[in-house]
């Protein structure tokens, strides 16, 4: 401070206290991007997550493969996601965030034929046919008549291929033909045990067919999910089998709706099996899906009019919930709620506030799992607590032109799950104030509210809900005894419980009853139904205007002390907001509701255990492929160092060559990062295709290896490679599995840096030791034991040994580079100096950027980087170092032109790798001083 500065008038001592002990902010530390596949979490954009335990939370533990049980139901877990491994090994040294790229199963916008994604079984074009594969349905009819069946609801799907044929088999409903008989098409009566039966039946000598007795109890030991194949990989029989032929099935049996046949079926129950839907928007063609996040339907406002002239379609829509990017896992496992929903109290605005609460799908009301939460929000776009505000509205969205990730929205997502969707007259407060979310648009299924309805005597449309040509009618008619007896019945696809009373589940208090969807296995359940998500997975062909129904609470009745939901009293002016108002009903605490999540979808192919396996990715193109095309677009995702800062860039597993180079090639484009990438053929995970031997999973040798990569002709010192895979733990399961080097490396470079420096060399027993634990993740074996030989054969080719000795363990012996030309940078520890340089002084430059260009910020510039350079220097990462910066680099020319050019020139301090000792043996008397 100036003495200027001081105001004197009278004497006096006069004392200013100058605090020059701030400490500059240090720049956030720099780490890993990981590409690979995860149980959960926001997908095909980067997240950035400080620790393991925050990784677990948004993408789940690690997945160890062979996941077994119901895997159309549950999820693909049969193969390992590496990636997971990856984050583990790097996180659990914690020297730095990592940044995570979740895969899904995305398409080019401008694919070619046989680029989309998802799967298909096969047919063949007369749906007529028994055996013409796709999807086949059971419906089941709770009636006393089987010539009039009333309504009829889809209970369960099975897929198959073209050459097989799912048959209901038994008793005939009646008619004259055999009871023995098995058909589509036909109406059968249960057996006297409750019991229906499948006749699985296959063209391919290979599958034996099976005759399986079933029913929907899943406590008993016949029920449809214990008896029938749930994992859609048994039944693949291509080149790429996974399972040997003695394990295959011709079928997989998908959804079946326990829910719907609880709270349906009593008393005679008729089914018939038919074929389901057309060839393009059939259940069974998964592909093609643009879209694969889930959402919610429209929230909807209360009546505002006369409740005679009621309609929930013309309703007022509010808003809709979007996923993140979770997929199938969303609307698997998370509902929201609409809860404390309240009219405005002040005359300052007539704005009410509610709260949206997301929940575990499976828990129930009495006993409640919140996820998230959201109070106090408003309809209000000028308010603080405005539900985007509070919750967030931002979207990526993919340019495939600019091969980037673009951003829209205006509010920062809170949630790590959803983001809200505004209609944008409420956006603009162009809707009445006193508004409030009061219900919501169910999911959208095949036939919509009505369904579809056929009559033998007058036909009927079943093409919204059926494939039948007149071979399949004439089949159903056939059945019928008596040349007048005709088939009429409904056809429904299955519908989520909606709550009916106030009362239903348990509740003690019934104004804590979340009307809307309800997820128990029946109306006074405690107990979570399993089957409760499967009403809400894609469903190819529908739309959101195939809603299933509107749910508002509008149509609440309060009778005394009975409260309940019916659809349409508000019209026949019974329910509470008929009979009194939308406040009275809120006021007497029936305030909350409940709606599902629908429609997302992972774009894999399920028919593989690993959909991203390198033999599939082998062929085609981004246009062609769209598990290449997703890979692909995952890495090119950070490509630009000012979207995504990393330094190093790792994609677990991922061995096929065009994509491995790519890696490469962008770490040096934005020359500052280093890619870990994974050989081919070094070995075979059962993921990649059946072998007969644990023996011949190992695919390769240490020649094999370096003459693949030797014909690659790689040359860059921003890639690196290590050989053989090693064998990890799975530790919360306790499951052995190997996985690629690129796993360890991971962990053993954020260990070394941990202990040391990234200068350091991340190899040796000091800093390589993987069975010391440097790999973050227990390493306990090898595919390969490499000998001097092998180990001499991968280091002049360029490939970093992981070797295994008998007394010191299993340790990382090299650490070279890519790089072909000899010099400091063909080795990883100089490399990452480097980078590590390059990114700490770009980070220091940005503090005089747009400063005046004289000589005394050319100072500055001087005393920001000097120290650092000379920190470095005493912590062993350089053994010298210059810095220019003066006329001769920064010329009046230059000046001109804006530009300020420094010259750093260091000398990076070198590793030992070779120990070279003489050890003389000398006579008696020779003397050691000669």
């Amino acid at each position: 401070m100036s003495v200027k500065s001081f105001k004197f008038v009278s004497p006096g001592v006069f004392i200013n206290e100058i605090d020059n002990s701030f400490r500059p902010r240090r720049p956030d530390t720099i780490g890993p991007v990981v590409i690979g596949r995860a149980a959960r979490g926001p997908a095909m954009q980067p997240v950035k997550v400080e620790s393991y335990s925050q990784f677990v939370e948004v993408f789940g533990d690690t997945v160890p493969g062979n996941g077994g049980g119901d895997v159309y139901r549950d999820g693909n877990y049969q193969s390992p996601m590496y990636g997971t491994y990856a984050a583990k090994a790097f996180l659990n040294a914690n020297v730095a965030p990592l940044t995570y790229v979740r895969l899904l199963g995305e398409q080019n916008v401008n694919k070619a034929s046989g680029g989309e994604n998802g799967w298909q079984t096969t047919k063949t074009p007369d749906p007529a046919l028994a055996d013409n594969g796709g999807a086949y349905g059971l419906w089941m009819f709770n009636s006393s008549s089987a010539a009039d069946l009333g309504d009829g609801t889809l209970v369960a799907i099975w897929y198959l291929d073209s050459g097989s044929a799912v048959l209901l088999s038994g008793t005939l409903a009646q008619g004259s033909v055999s009871d023995t008989s098995a058909s589509v098409g036909g109406v059968y009566t249960e057996d006297s045990s409750g019991d229906f039966t499948i006749l699985i039946e296959s063209a391919d000598s290979g599958i034996t067919d099976e005759k399986i007795t079933f029913n929907f109890d899943d406590s008993s030991d016949k029920f449809i999910r214990k008896v029938f194949n749930t994992n859609p990989q048994v039944g693949n029989d291509g080149a790429d089998s996974f399972y040997p032929a003695s394990s295959k099935k011709a079928y997989w049996l998908g959804e079946s709706f326990e829910q719907e046949v609880r709270d349906t079926f009593t008393g005679n129950k008729f089914a018939m099996i038919t074929p389901l839907k057309g060839t393009s928007d059939s259940p069974a063609n998964m592909t093609d899906v643009a879209d694969l996040k889930g959402r919610t339907g429209w929230f909807i406002g209360q009546d505002l009019g006369l409740a005679s002239s009621y309609n929930p379609a013309t309703a007022q829509k509010l808003f809709y919930f979007e996923d993140l990017g979770h997929s199938e896992w969303l609307n698997k496992n998370v509902k929201i709620s609409i809860e404390k929903i309240k009219p405005s109290n002040t005359k300052t605005s007539d704005y009410g506030t509610f709260s949206v609460v997301l929940r575990n799908l499976k828990d129930t009301d009495p006993k409640t799992v919140i996820l998230e939460r959201f109070d106090n929000l408003t309809l209000d776009p000028t308010s603080p607590n405005f539900i985007a505000k509070k919750i967030g509205d931002m979207e990526y969205v993919w340019d495939e032109t600019e091969r980037t990730l673009k951003q829209y929205g205006d509010y920062a997502n809170l949630s790590k799950f959803i983001r809200v969707v505004m209609n944008s007259d409420v956006e603009a407060g162009a809707t009445d104030a006193t508004l409030l979310p009061f219900g919501y648009y169910g999911p959208p299924r095949y036939g919509g509210t009505s369904g579809a309805t056929y009559s033998g005597a007058t036909g009927g449309d079943l093409s919204n809900v059926l494939v039948l040509t007149s071979s399949v009618y004439g089949s159903m008619a056939n059945f019928m005894s008596g040349a007048s007896a005709q088939l009429s019945g409904t056809f429904n696809w299955p519908v989520v419980r909606l709550r009916h009373s106030a009362s239903d589940g348990g509740i003690a208090d019934r104004r804590n009853a979340y009307f809307g969807m309800m997820s128990t296995r029946t109306a006074g359940s405690t107990v979570a139904d399993m089957s409760i998500a499967d009403p809400h997975r894609y469903w190819p062909g529908t739309s959101e205007a195939d809603y299933a129904y509107i749910f508002s609470l509008d149509d609440i009745v309060v009778d005394g002390s009975n409260v309940y939901y019916l659809s349409g009293s508000r019209v026949a002016g019974t329910s509470e907001t008929a009979v009194n108002s939308a406040s009275d009903l809120l006021d007497a605490g029936y305030n909350r509701f409940t709606a599902p999540i629908w429609g997302g979808f992972d774009g894999f192919d399920i028919t593989k255990p690993d959909p991203m396996y390198n033999a599939g990715l082998s062929s085609g193109t981004e246009l062609t492929n769209y598990a290449y095309n997703s890979m692909k677009r995952a890495i090119d995702t950070v490509a630009d160092p000012e979207f995504v800062d990393m330094n190093l860039l790792a994609t677990p597993g991922l061995t096929n060559t065009g994509l491995t180079t790519r890696m490469v090639d962008l770490c040096e484009e934005r020359a500052d990062a280093m890619a870990l990438i994974d050989l081919p053929n070094v070995y075979k995970p059962a993921a990649e295709g059946y072998e007969s031997s644990k023996q011949a999973r190992v695919v390769g040798n240490p020649q094999t290896a370096a003459n693949d990569l030797r014909t690659r002709q790689i040359d860059s010192s921003y890639g690196a490679t290590f050989y053989p895979w090693v064998q990890t733990l799975d530790e919360p399961t306790g499951q052995l599995l190997w996985v690629p080097p690129s796993v360890a490396m991971m962990g053993v470079l954020a260990s070394s840096e941990r202990s040391s420096q990234v200068w350091f060399a991340p190899a040796g027993f000091n800093r390589g030791g993987l069975s010391d634990g440097a790999a973050g993740i227990p390493v306990t074996n090898v595919t390969e034991r490499l000998s001097s030989r092998d180990r001499d054969t991968l280091y002049e080719a360029r490939i970093n040994p992981i070797a295994s000795f008998p007394s010191s363990g299993i340790v990382v012996f090299g650490q070279k580079t890519l790089q072909e030309r000899p010099s400091a940078l063909d080795r990883i520890n100089v490399r990452r100096l480097v980078i590590y340089l390059k990114k700490q002084i770009s980070i220091l430059s940005t503090q005089i950027l747009f400063e005046q260009n004289v000589q005394a910020t050319w100072n500055r510039f001087k005393g920001l980087v000097e120290p650092f350079l000379a920190n470095v220097k005493v912590q062993f990462g350089i053994s010298d170092y210059r810095l220019i910066l003066d006329e001769s680099t920064t010329t009046p020319d230059l000046v001109d032109q804006n530009i300020m050019y420094a010259k750093i020139m260091v000398k990076p301090a070198r590793a030992i790798e070779y120990i070279a000792i003489d050890f003389v043996v000398a006579s008696s008397g020779a003397s050691f001083d000669d």
